[in-house]
């Protein structure tokens, strides 16, 4: 079955989470993804605990899937001179050094455009690469907190707390690389030119704010964190704790909503909150509302509401996430391997008609497809020991 991307190569450098998620999703949809590592040692990813099937990196397992591995000492002239073979067959490279590393190594965008003119080169990195920050050290925390995101995730003593999930490689990094590189190879299939795709995590977390940034940069003001209108400032929009000691979200932000779940509860006196006018209305609403889900639990809630439209659902856990009637009915899982060594992971969003989620490499083996992806290109046996024997591969 031929998948979307089948035919298109990605020379994949990068490390850890946003190149390797980013990277993934294209060779899911059927990309020729070749990751290259630093000999001897690399992607860190491998040896991050905990462990999985054949003693690999449930980590790296999770975001590696469908690639293939070739091991390359970049800081070596051969080991360049093997790179720049690789890009001419090559469509896209993906890296996430520092700015400036792969120019000082003779690989940057300007230096790779004069041996494949179309190429499509895209960095991750955190701020960027230019300004003030271009050379600052950082991870996902940092980046969440220089833009502006971890101030609207507070507790419930109003201070910020620790994203659940990493916002700034995923969202930031992995979702705007893979936009970034599909919407450049559109492009090209257009016009036949290559682009280079400068990806700031900082600034795709960033656009994960476009509500509260416009009404700052429109009004000089930013909505208070914890009382805007889609992140606890609504009584009707909000997350309630019930009898048991869960939670429910009730979601009733359109009128009719909010009437189906007022009228439901038997609180019609309820219905001219569903937009306070103030904190006292707010702060009203909420305290009958608080009391009201206190009565049930979080599941006779949601089961109460199954039939009525008034957008109530249960806050899970990731096991009952996981095994939610909704996600196995859409079978969200990658199952690989057999046996012993069979593992699962998450497939690729969102779901394209017939692409169906498969695994056609497992996560590779550090170098494994070394020798076959090189005599591809046209090196010999005897070429590639010599490589070995000269620490190039």
């Amino acid at each position: 079955m031929s998948l979307p991307l089948n035919g298109i190569r990605v020379l994949d450098l990068s490390r850890l989470l946003p190149g390797a998620y980013a990277s993934q999703m294209l060779a899911d949809f059927g990309a020729d993804v070749i990751k290259v590592e630093e000999p001897g040692t690399g992607d860190y990813g491998r040896y991050m605990q905990p462990h999985g099937p054949g003693g690999m990196s449930l980590y790296f397992l999770a975001i590696n899937r469908n690639k293939r591995s070739l091991t390359l000492n970049l800081k070596s002239a051969r080991g360049r001179e093997i790179f720049l073979r690789l890009v001419r067959e090559s469509d896209v490279v993906l890296e996430s050094f520092r700015p400036g590393v792969m120019t000082r190594l003779g690989l940057g965008y300007e230096q790779l455009k004069e041996v494949k003119p179309d190429i499509i080169y895209c960095a991750i990195s955190g701020y960027g690469q230019d300004g003030p920050y271009r050379d600052k050290a950082g991870h996902d925390l940092n980046y969440v907190g220089y833009a502006g995101l971890l101030d609207y995730n507070r507790g419930p003593d109003g201070a910020p707390v620790m994203p659940p999930t990493q916002l700034g490689d995923l969202a930031g990094g992995s979702f705007m690389a893979v936009i970034g590189i599909t919407t450049a190879l559109a492009g090209r299939a257009l016009t036949g030119e290559g682009r280079m795709i400068d990806v700031s995590m900082t600034e795709g977390v960033m656009a994960l704010l476009p509500l509260v940034t416009t009404a700052y940069l429109n009004t000089g003001h930013a909505p208070r964190p914890g009382h805007s209108t889609l992140d606890g400032g609504l009584p009707c929009y909000n997350i309630y704790e019930t009898k048991d000691g869960k939670h429910v979200t009730l979601a009733a932000l359109e009128g009719k909503f909010w009437h189906a779940f007022c009228t439901h509860i038997g609180h019609l006196e309820l219905l001219p909150f569903h937009i306070p006018h103030g904190a006292q209305e707010r702060e009203q609403a909420m305290v009958i509302l608080r009391e009201v889900f206190k009565t049930k639990t979080r599941d006779e809630w949601v089961a109460e509401f199954a039939d009525i439209d008034a957008c109530v659902g249960p806050v899970y856990s990731l096991d009952e996430a996981m095994n939610d009637p909704q996600a196995q009915a859409r079978g969200i899982t990658v199952t690989s391997g057999t046996g012993e060594t069979a593992f699962r992971t998450l497939p690729s969003f969102p779901r394209l008609s017939d692409a169906p989620a498969e695994q056609r490499y497992s996560a590779p083996a550090l170098g494994e497809h070394t020798d076959e992806l090189l005599r591809a290109i046209g090196y010999s046996d005897t070429d590639i020991a010599q490589f070995r024997q000269e620490g190039a591969i």
